[in-house]
C-alpha cells in the first residue's frame, strides 16, 4: 500500500538547468503557488458531494494543457491519469486509505466544473498570480532557457526584450478587444464573443469577460474595466477599435484618471466628418516610419494636430496615419488612411508615442487572439457547455503569461520546451 508524502516533492537528483533553478528560486521567495492562488475564485458547486478541491482542478488543466499537443479537456484528463502519487499530492487531490492511491478526478468531472466557473474571476486570479510570480515583469530571457536555448528562439527572445526596453519608459497601454470562438456556439445558435484587456508590449491579459448572446461588446466595456483595479488603470492609455469610440466610453475612462487612444471610422459619422475637415494639407508630417518584413515593404507618415472643442468628450489631440503597404516583388501599393483621437495633450503625448499606441493595439490581435487560435487551437475546439469556452481562453490566455514572462518569445516553443512533466510543475511553483 502506498502511503502519502508528508513532504513536498523533492527535486531531481540531477542538477537543475538555469530555468528550472532560476525559476524555482523565484517561486520559492515570492509566490505561494498556483493551488494557492486560484483559492480565491468562487467554487459554483454545493458543499455536499465535493471529492476535489477547486483550485486542485484548476491547477491540474492549467498544467495538463501547458505542454504542446495537450489542447483539450480530454487530453487534459489523460494528463492527469499519468501523474504520479507524488505529482497528485502536490496538486492536493484527496487519498483514499483503502484503495491506497490518489483520486484522480474524470473527463467528465472537469467538464462539470469548468463549465459552472466565471471566467472574469479566473483571469483575474491568473493575473494576480502573475503579478506575483514576477512583479518587476519578464526576467531576461537569456537566462531563462535551458541551455540557451534554440537560436532561433534566442535572437526571438532579444528581440522581443529589446522591443519591451521602450515601452517600459513610456505611459503603460491597455488594449481593448474581442475575439469570436468561431467552434463554440449555444444552444440557440449564436456565437461565443470574449471581451478581453491585454497590456501592450508582452500581451498579458489583466482581465477577460463573456459577451452575452443578447448583447454585444459596447456595453461590456466598463464592466470589463472594472475589472482592473486602479492603481492599474490610472494613468494608462487604453486603445480600442472603431466599434469603442463611445462617447461614454471616453467619459468612463476620464472618471477612472485613464486615458484614451480610439480610432475613428464612418460609424461615427458626425466625428469623421468633423476629423476630415481638418486642414491636414498645411499639418506638417511630424513622423515617419519605414519597416520591411514578413514579406511586405510598409510606410507610415503621421499627422497629429492639437483640437478643442471637438464632439468628442475631453479630445485634445488628432491623429492621422496614412500606411503604404507593399509586397515584395510588387510594383503596385495600397493605401490606407486612419484616424484617431486621444485625449492627451501635446506636452504629455508626442506624436511617435501616439504612433507607437496605436500599432501596439494590433498586440491583442498578433500575440493573443493569433497564438490562441494557431498554437492552442481555439477555433477548432467544439466545447459549448454552459462557460466552458470562456473559462478555456482565460486558462489558454494564462498559460501564454506564464510562458512569456518566462522569457519564451515563441509560445509554441514554450509549449515544447515543457513536455517534462516535472518542468511544467516547476513552472507553476507547485512543489
Amino acid at each position: 500500500m502506498f502511503v502519502p508524502p508528508s513532504s513536498p516533492i523533492a527535486p531531481p537528483a540531477r542538477s537543475l538547468p538555469r530555468l528550472e533553478a532560476l525559476h524555482e528560486g523565484v517561486v520559492r521567495d515570492q509566490v505561494r503557488g498556483l493551488v494557492a492562488k486560484f483559492g480565491q475564485i468562487t467554487d459554483p458547486r454545493g458543499p455536499s458531494g465535493r471529492r476535489y478541491r477547486l483550485p486542485s482542478l484548476l491547477a491540474l488543466v492549467v498544467c495538463a494543457m501547458t505542454p504542446a499537443g495537450h489542447d483539450s479537456i480530454t487530453a487534459a484528463a489523460e494528463w492527469c491519469r499519468r501523474a504520479t502519487p507524488d505529482e497528485l499530492a502536490a496538486f492536493g487531490l484527496p487519498y483514499h486509505p483503502l484503495l491506497g492511491r490518489y483520486r484522480v478526478p474524470s473527463e467528465k468531472t472537469l467538464r462539470s466544473v469548468l463549465g459552472r466557473l466565471d471566467p472574469a474571476e479566473l483571469s483575474a486570479a491568473g493575473f494576480a498570480y502573475l503579478t506575483s510570480l514576477f512583479p518587476g515583469g519578464p526576467v531576461v530571457p537569456a537566462l531563462l532557457m535551458p541551455d540557451g536555448g534554440p537560436e532561433r528562439e534566442q535572437r526571438r527572445a532579444h528581440q522581443a526584450a529589446a522591443q519591451a526596453e521602450p515601452v517600459r519608459r513610456r505611459r503603460r497601454a491597455i488594449a481593448v478587444d474581442g475575439k469570436c470562438l468561431r467552434g463554440a456556439k449555444r444552444a440557440d445558435g449564436s456565437r461565443v464573443f470574449v471581451l478581453s484587456a491585454v497590456r501592450h508590449g508582452d500581451g498579458i491579459t489583466l482581465a477577460s469577460r463573456e459577451i452575452g448572446a443578447k448583447t454585444n461588446e459596447i456595453p461590456e466595456f466598463a464592466p470589463l474595466l472594472d475589472q482592473i483595479d486602479d492603481a492599474d488603470l490610472a494613468g494608462t492609455v487604453v486603445t480600442a477599435d472603431a466599434l469603442h469610440a463611445q462617447r461614454d466610453h471616453a467619459t468612463y475612462l476620464h472618471k477612472r484618471g485613464a486615458h484614451y487612444l480610439l480610432t475613428i471610422k464612418n460609424n461615427q459619422r458626425g466625428q469623421a466628418r468633423q476629423l476630415h475637415q481638418l486642414p491636414w494639407k498645411e499639418i506638417p508630417v511630424i513622423h515617419r516610419d519605414d519597416t520591411r518584413g514578413h514579406g511586405r515593404h510598409e510606410q507610415r507618415r503621421i499627422q497629429v494636430v492639437t483640437v478643442n472643442g471637438l464632439l468628442f468628450p475631453h479630445a485634445r489631440q488628432v491623429l492621422r496615419i496614412q500606411r503604404k503597404r507593399r509586397l515584395y516583388g510588387a510594383k503596385k501599393w495600397s493605401t490606407e488612411t486612419v484616424y484617431a483621437i486621444t485625449d492627451l495633450p501635446a506636452e504629455q503625448a508626442t506624436a511617435a508615442e501616439i504612433a507607437s499606441w496605436a500599432r501596439g493595439h494590433w498586440t491583442v490581435e498578433n500575440t493573443v487572439h493569433w497564438v490562441r487560435d494557431v498554437v492552442f487551437g481555439e477555433d477548432k475546439s467544439q466545447v459549448r457547455t454552459r462557460n466552458t469556452p470562456a473559462v478555456l481562453a482565460a486558462v489558454r490566455d494564462l498559460i501564454r503569461s506564464a510562458l512569456k514572462l518566462a522569457g519564451y518569445a515563441n509560445t509554441a516553443a514554450g509549449r515544447r520546451a515543457h513536455t517534462e512533466r516535472q518542468r511544467v510543475l516547476t513552472l507553476y511553483g507547485i512543489t
